[in-house]
């Protein structure tokens, strides 16, 4: 009798080992990875001329470009900004051309609810491009992007993006310098 309940407990191990290995072949044709990827195209709504003043410079060039042009976006904007149909509010901004970095003091609510932001904000590098819309064919296989050039959407995207990440609480402010 115990041999038996033996090559009965041994035959439901193999069964099962079995069942393991065959459900996770199958996984393979379900799981993304190894398999083809449409081609991506991206393009561009406007002027490109950050993308192209990009283009032939080095990697430690390229962010006192992208502060500029930061810089240049918002340097006409009245604060306190209030990032519109938000309820973010930007009191200050500042970039730092040698650490190449922008940094965003800012105060955020939610539902009439403070929420904990650690200001300064730091961006590097300083976002620049807006996503616009993206279409899939799928007889050609490809996925198009479309992208704008817009520093000051950019940088109001991310920060978006962060204030919703952040619990609700008292917010840490850093003294704008």
């Amino acid at each position: 009798m115990n041999t038996m309940k033996r090559l009965l407990f041994i035959l439901l191990c193999l069964f099962l080992l079995v069942g393991t290995v065959v459900f996770a072949a199958d996984l393979g044709d379900v799981l993304p990875g190894d398999g083809d990827q449409p081609t991506i195209i991206v393009q561009y709504q406007g002027s490109r001329a950050i993308t192209d003043s990009l283009a032939s410079k080095s990697s430690g060039e390229k962010n006192p470009i992208l502060s500029a042009a930061t810089e240049t976006a918002l340097k006409d904007v009245k604060y306190p900004y209030t990032i519109s149909g938000t309820e973010i509010t930007i009191l200050k901004f500042r970039c730092d051309k040698d650490m190449q970095i922008c940094g965003y003091w800012i105060s955020a609510t939610r539902k009439g609810e403070e929420v904990a932001t650690n200001s300064p904000i730091w961006i590097s590098p300083p976002p620049y491009e807006v996503f616009i819309s993206s279409s899939f064919d799928a007889k050609a296989f490809t996925s198009t992007v479309i992208l704008k050039e817009d520093p000051k959407e950019a940088v109001e995207q991310v920060l978006q993006r962060y204030v919703s990440g952040q619990p609700l609480g008292k917010a840490i402010t850093g003294t704008p310098a």
